[in-house]
C-alpha cells in the first residue's frame, strides 16, 4: 500500500493499525509527482490518500495512475463519498472510526470491490452532481469573473455560460449565480 498525505499523525496511525495485519505501507508521498512516482515503482495494491487529497486524486488520474484508492478523513464530510466517486476513489474512510473499518476498506478495495464509509451524510436529496464545465463555471464566479470573462476563459459563448449557470442553479435549488457558487462550495461539490 502506498499511503499519500502530509499529517505525519495520521500516517503514523495508518502504520500501527496495519501493523498485526497483512497489509503494510510500502511507501509514503507528500506531493501529486512523489506519489505517481512511487505508484509506477513499487506497483501497490492500493493508494491510501488523505481526504485533502481530493484534488491530489485528480491529479494521478491526469497523470494516468489508475491504482484502486481510498480516501481517509477525520472527520465526516457531507457528500464526501459522492465527490471521491466522481474523482476516482474506490473507497473512503474515516480515521475516528475503528481499525477494523481501515482494515475493512483496503481489503475490499484490494479485492477489486468498493468500500465507501456510511458515516458521511449523503448529498441531500435533489443536489445532483455538477457537471466539470457547470463546475468550471462556478470556479470562475467564485473568482468574481463576469458572464463574458467566463465565457472568454472557458472559450465557450455567452449565452453556453447562461445556460449553465440557469443548471447549476436549478441543481442547487438556488435563484443567482453567487448562491450557486455559496451553495456548491458548502457541499463540497467544487473541487478548488
Amino acid at each position: 500500500m502506498l499511503l499519500a498525505g502530509d499529517q505525519s499523525t495520521l500516517r503514523a496511525w495508518v502504520r500501527l493499525a496495519l501493523a498485526q495485519t497483512e497489509l503494510r505501507v510500502a511507501g509514503e508521498a507528500a506531493s501529486a509527482e512523489e506519489t505517481a512516482r512511487l505508484a509506477a515503482e513499487l506497483e501497490p495494491g492500493v493508494l491510501l490518500i488523505e481526504a485533502t487529497g481530493l484534488e491530489l486524486l485528480g491529479e494521478l488520474r491526469a497523470r494516468g495512475v489508475s491504482v484502486p484508492v481510498v480516501l481517509i478523513s477525520s472527520t465526516p464530510e457531507r457528500a464526501f463519498n459522492e465527490n471521491a466517486r466522481e474523482a476516482g476513489a474506490q473507497g473512503t474512510v474515516l480515521a475516528t472510526g475503528s481499525v477494523r473499518a481501515l482494515v475493512t476498506a483496503l481489503r475490499a478495495v484490494v479485492r477489486g470491490e468498493s468500500s465507501f464509509d456510511a458515516g458521511h451524510p449523503r448529498r441531500p436529496a435533489g443536489k445532483s452532481a455538477l457537471t466539470r464545465r457547470e463546475q468550471d463555471v462556478l470556479r470562475l464566479v467564485g473568482r468574481g469573473a463576469t458572464n463574458r470573462e467566463i465565457a472568454h476563459e472557458l472559450e465557450i459563448g455567452d449565452q453556453t455560460v447562461k445556460t449553465l449557470l440557469a443548471r447549476s442553479c436549478a441543481k442547487l435549488g438556488v435563484s443567482r449565480r453567487g448562491d450557486a457558487f455559496a451553495a456548491a462550495r458548502g457541499l463540497g461539490l467544487l473541487l478548488l
